[in-house]
């Protein structure tokens, strides 16, 4: 990895994201409607607690596969976990509609 892709890499990281503040959000949601407990709902989806514990810190970063099967062990669509009523998600898609008009 060159030095602008570290740039980059560190400044997305501090910025924190988006997607994964949302998937954050949705698995402490669903953990809170089910009534379990972290290590419970973590065994209840069949991951190691420690893995749970990780999911919802900055460092995180599950790959699509990954928010599948926790969706799939959830019963719930993995786009729950994704989209969060009021996020900046749908202004940034209006954004990007817009910039390609401009062109």
């Amino acid at each position: 990895m060159d030095e602008k892709q570290c740039r980059r890499k560190a400044a997305h990281a501090a910025e924190g994201s988006t997607l994964r503040h949302a998937f954050q959000a949705g698995l402490e949601e669903l953990r809170v409607g089910s009534g379990l407990s972290r290590r419970e709902f973590a065994e209840r989806l069949g991951i190691p607690r420690s893995s749970y514990f990780h999911l919802m810190t900055s460092a995180a970063n599950p790959s699509l596969d990954y928010i599948e099967l926790i969706a799939e062990r959830a019963g719930i669509d993995p786009l729950r976990l994704l989209y969060r009523q009021g996020s900046s998600t749908a202004g940034r898609r209006a954004d990007i509609r817009d910039s390609r008009a401009a062109r």
